[in-house]
């Protein structure tokens, strides 16, 4: 058995559509950072894929859950 501890990384945001940017580069219209936790960025990243929203950087992250074995 296990208790969950708590969840982080839930979407609580709506953002407008993004412009998402590949890692090669390759542009595309989409509304991916509605779909959970996100990290805004000062630069736009290198070799990753990152979104922009009003021209700020956006990298989207994996929700987590704390769980305790009982």
């Amino acid at each position: 058995m296990i208790e969950i501890l708590g969840s982080f990384g839930g979407a609580n945001k709506v953002y407008p559509e993004q412009i998402q940017v590949s890692s090669n580069g390759k542009e595309s219209r989409v509304t991916k950072l509605n779909d959970g936790a996100v990290l805004r960025n000062d630069v736009a990243p290198s070799g990753e894929t990152y979104y922009i929203v009003d021209k700020k950087f956006y990298t989207q992250v994996y929700a987590r859950v704390l769980i305790k074995h009982l």
